[in-house]
């Protein structure tokens, strides 16, 4: 797998990635406002972008998706629990922040927790992790974590907004705390700095407290 961040884009500085096989077959992870930068990047690389999958339905994260689906001729992936926020200013929250309506997306293709999609030669896998929002997603490509708005580097992602669940977040990230403990996953955030699942297992006190509250984690763990 190659990849390419495009980052800190629109009014909330969101990360958008690139991932492509050896054949240049490209999804686009997450699409903020930024649609002539991340056109540039596919043009500029000469990627066959097959597909915009989408982590959460928030206005940042999906202010660019139908053009650059209407412009590529794609699809956009969305776990079917956010589907509605693709076509609705209130639930996708930029009416909520006064941000300008979002172009909706009438037919996404929907996924479940646990969900492959194939883009190329390459697996994208599906963790559903609700909290951030109900249909909040990490999409794993090999060894790289895609963690949208759930997980930080040394935080979580906001609970504070319509649809936010802060005993679904802290479950998601116990449940990231437990996923694969040999694997050191590098971890790429919708906001912020890369960081890896080793470093936020032993740092994040969201994490750890996330962790203990689920019982996978005792005090004396830590010495």
């Amino acid at each position: 797998m190659k990849m390419k961040t495009i980052g800190a884009m629109g009014a909330f500085a969101v990360n958008a990635y690139l991932v492509w096989d050896d054949g240049k077959n490209a999804a686009l992870i997450d699409a903020p406002d930024g649609f002539d930068k991340i056109c540039s990047v596919i043009d500029g690389e000469k990627l066959h972008l097959k597909m915009i999958v989408l982590t959460h339905g928030h206005c940042d994260h999906i202010e660019s998706a139908r053009r650059l689906a209407d412009k590529y001729g794609v699809p956009v992936y969305i776990h079917s629990a956010d589907a509605k926020k693709l076509q609705n200013n209130e639930t996708n929250l930029s009416r909520f922040f006064g941000m300008p309506p979002v172009d909706p997306v009438t037919d996404p293709v929907l996924f479940e927790d646990g969900d492959v999609i194939s883009c190329g030669d390459l697996d994208l896998e599906i963790l559903h992790t609700p909290g951030h929002t109900s249909g909040s997603c990490c999409i794993i490509v090999d060894e790289v974590m895609f963690s949208g708005d759930t997980l930080f580097n040394g935080s979580m992602g906001r609970t504070d907004m319509p649809d936010g669940d802060q005993d679904s977040i802290l479950d998601s990230l116990a449940m990231l705390y437990d996923f694969d403990t040999l694997t050191d996953y590098k971890v790429f955030p919708g906001h912020g700095a890369p960081t890896t699942m080793f470093e936020e297992r032993l740092s994040n006190e969201c994490m750890i407290y996330a962790a203990r509250k689920a019982g996978y984690l005792k005090d004396l763990d830590r010495l």
